[in-house]
């Protein structure tokens, strides 16, 4: 039986936390104490564990799923702590490949969209598509009908 790579922490007691988002480790910290998820406390240790294990990581998602890094509150957003952006640099250093060559998401194999959020142009552009008319019946017309859903007005 595996250990948990998720290790029960008491509060932020012994957890090293930096500001920077440009690099993994300025504080030169232990890797046990060094945080590369604020919301989570998953430290970098526990990243490089969860790339050890059997099954290849080579995604922040997939990390994620191992860890729980970026699943906290922020999402892990970049303007926030910058988990996400950290994770890369960890996987990228210990698979020795560019930071850019680890994924991140969205995927292009689960989402259509090139970014996570839409824009306010984003949904002003699905609104003039979902009202565009083709014959008489919009697209959103289309998939109610389709559905058998009734809108409310």
């Amino acid at each position: 039986k595996r250990a948990p790579i998720i290790r029960p922490k008491r509060g932020e007691e012994g957890l090293v936390f930096t500001d920077t988002k440009t690099e993994i480790n300025s504080a030169g910290a232990a890797a046990e104490e060094n945080v590369v998820c604020k919301c989570e406390k998953v430290t970098e240790a526990e990243v490089v564990e969860a790339m050890r294990r059997s099954l290849p990581v080579d995604s922040t998602q997939g990390m994620r799923k191992r860890t729980r890094a970026g699943m906290g509150g922020c999402q892990g957003k970049p303007w926030n702590y910058g988990c996400e952006c950290r994770v890369a640099a960890v996987i990228a250093r210990e698979a020795e490949e560019a930071t850019a060559k680890v994924g991140r998401r969205p995927w292009s194999a689960t989402s259509l969209f090139e970014r996570r959020w839409l824009s306010d142009d984003d949904k002003a552009t699905l609104q003039q598509v979902s009202q565009a008319v083709v014959g008489e019946v919009t697209p959103f017309q289309r998939i109610q009908s389709f559905l058998g859903v009734e809108s409310k007005k």
